[in-house]
């Protein structure tokens, strides 16, 4: 698990520094979702109440208008699926009042204008849900049958209250949130219509009088245990259920309005400002990242730079302070460094001439020497002497050279040598699995290196392999393999000590002066790889040359 959250984890500092940011302002998000999802719920639930308290208002203001032959047609416009209506003369109110119900009918009475006889919001229970919706059934099965004993002129009136029968309640559900009852009273009825609830003629209208508050006998409002309908609406049952009321008198618009789910906690508007605000915050971040990054960049780049021999130009010293320290400190660090390298190498270059001149000096004087044999081994001294300091001059040389690194084909260069070695006669065979490598460095030094490991293959075997192949970091491996007699596995690291020659190579025939491998293992190491040496697979030497992936180029 550990494994793969790290694979997924962004490497590079500034996708950590976006990351980081996305993270952030997602979480925030989140949590603040989390925080307000109760207010956003109450906002919500509470905007759709409102909708629907008016929308009940205005329907009830339509039909105090509107002629009683239109009824029918303005209840069939006005309801849907989720909000049923109907006409009653006696509705049916829950007693149950709650904080959140008496403000609702504060709400819908406000938008009717505060009239006499107020309207009532209430919430259905499950169980008086089911017994309304079984008392709707039942009044269906009712309409049936009187549909089916009826004469055939009848039958349109009947079919008519079997469809409104058939559409009121059947598409409200009991189960989850309470189904919200609102009963709002319809004014503008004649004073002797009150009692039966059921108008004369025509519209609907005028002022309500006193007694539309009232029964017929001047009572104040009373429970009543039965009622009339209007126009084939249906009234209210007998058999009423526990905790309701009866109202009466006049006519009342009876509204069932399906339950209110919860808001979703996820919707397209949150999701569309998260990946909004994650955009520009990601904007904002990758160029702020790379603007601190970069000057990291540079430091990486340059301090490779310098592990591969190269002492490239100061760091810009830009960017936030800590960055500006490190870049101060590692300029200063590469410029002792250089500093050190170059008197090292010129304090080597001056020794090895300065002996020139005490070596002339006595090989002039073993000339006098009388013994021939005693004159010919001083000589010879003074030859293998002289050998030596000439190597470390050109050694020193090359190294003060100062050569520019620039960027070459390497397997180009290891077929170069290769075919200059075979055009003069030496068996020297070249494979490559890479067709091109293209590496900064300084081409002089590499191909010095590589010349040195040639020759000491060809001294030692008769024959050299050289094969080229890439190495699985990005590297590349170049093998010199030989079929001479091989080197010790416990003097394989000191063959590459400076003036170091196995006894086998202790003559002049044969061997050099011990600068050839030390000289090569220096250069290779100058540019960040190593030289291995090991037993080849066909007998004989194989000496491995490791070259690192190039380095990045500073964007």
């Amino acid at each position: 698990m550990k494994r793969v959250l790290f694979r997924l984890w962004p490497q590079s500092l500034a996708a950590q520094l976006i990351a980081l940011l996305l993270g952030a302002v997602i979480l925030t998000h989140v949590v603040l979702a989390v925080l307000l999802a109760e207010e956003r719920h109450d906002a919500v639930l509470s905007e759709r109440r409102g909708g629907a308290l008016s929308r009940v208002a205005a329907i009830s203001r339509i039909l105090a208008t509107t002629p009683r032959e239109n009824w029918r047609d303005v209840l069939r416009v006005a309801q849907s699926p989720q909000f049923q209506l109907r006409l009653l003369t006696n509705p049916v109110i829950y007693n149950e009042q709650t904080d959140v119900t008496r403000l609702l009918s504060e709400r819908v009475n406000a938008a009717l204008g505060n009239p006499p006889v107020a309207a009532h919001v209430s919430f259905l229970s499950v169980s008086d849900c089911r017994q309304e919706r079984h008392r709707e059934h039942q009044r269906m099965s009712e309409s049936e049958a009187r549909y089916e004993k009826s004469a055939k002129t009848d039958k349109d009136e009947h079919d008519y209250k079997k469809l409104k029968f058939h559409r009121f309640f059947s598409n409200i559900s009991c189960d989850g949130p309470p189904v919200m009852g609102v009963a709002v009273p319809i004014y503008g009825l004649l004073a002797e219509d009150a009692g039966t609830g059921l108008p004369n003629e025509g519209p609907v209208g005028g002022p309500a009088n006193a007694s539309a508050a009232e029964v017929q006998n001047g009572s104040p409002l009373v429970v009543a245990q039965s009622g009339g309908t209007v126009d084939g609406a249906v009234d209210a049952d007998d058999d009423i259920v526990s905790d309701a009321t009866i109202v009466s008198p006049t006519i009342w618009l009876d509204a069932r309005i399906n339950n209110f789910a919860a808001p979703p906690w996820v919707v397209f508007q949150s999701i569309m400002r998260v990946v909004l605000s994650a955009v520009l915050i990601g904007i904002i971040a990758f160029f702020v990242a790379r603007r601190i990054t970069r000057p990291w960049k540079a430091l990486a780049v340059a301090a490779d730079r310098v592990g591969r021999g190269d002492f490239p130009e100061p760091v810009a010293e830009n960017g936030p302070l800590e960055i500006r320290h490190a870049a101060r400190a590692f300029n200063q660090m590469t410029a002792r460094l250089k500093r050190f390298v170059q008197d090292r190498t010129r304090m080597l270059a001056a020794i090895s001439h300065d002996l020139r001149t005490p070596i002339t000096s006595l090989r002039l004087r073993a000339e006098f020497v009388e013994d021939p044999e005693n004159r010919r081994k001083i000589i010879e001294t003074l030859n293998e002497m002289e050998q030596m300091v000439a190597a470390a001059m050109t050694f020193a040389r090359e190294e003060t050279a100062d050569e520019k690194t620039r960027k070459i084909d390497v397997v180009a260069l290891v077929e170069a040598c290769c075919a200059d070695l075979e055009e003069t006669g030496h068996p020297v065979t070249f494979e490559t699995g890479v067709e091109h490598f293209s590496y900064a460095c300084r081409p002089l030094s590499i191909k010095r290196a590589l010349s040195n490991l040639l020759a000491n293959g060809l001294a030692y075997g008769g024959n050299v392999f050289v094969s080229v192949a890439g190495a699985d970091d990005g590297g590349l491996w170049i093998d010199v393999c030989d079929d001479g007699p091989g080197i010790p596995a416990d003097q394989r690291d000191r063959v590459f000590e400076p003036f170091f020659r196995l006894e086998a190579s202790r003559n002049k025939e044969t061997g050099g002066i011990g600068l050839g491998l030390a000289i090569a293992r220096t250069a290779i190491r100058a540019h960040g790889g190593e030289i291995y040496l090991e037993d080849a697979e066909q007998g004989g030497l194989r000496a491995r040359v490791y070259l690192p992936a190039p380095v990045l180029a500073h964007a």
